[in-house]
């Protein structure tokens, strides 16, 4: 579980849900690249999918083939 949930009522009877601010800065960031890259969470699948599969390169390997240090 990320963090406690909560909810309260206050004077208008509307329920609030009280998260950390840095689990608000998560999700405002979380919206924005969405607003972005609509298509965000469909290549992020294919993605995992992939690395799922064993088809990705391991950091190491990738900087011998490319020659970074």
């Amino acid at each position: 579980m990320r963090g406690t949930v909560k909810s309260i009522t206050i004077k208008s009877h509307k329920p609030l849900v009280v998260i950390t601010a840095d689990e608000y800065d998560g999700m405002k960031e979380t919206i924005e690249l969405l607003s972005v890259n609509p298509s965000l969470p469909a290549i992020l699948k294919k993605e995992r999918d992939r690395m799922d599969r064993g088809d990705y390169i391991a950091l190491s390997d990738y900087k011998k083939k490319y020659k970074i240090r």
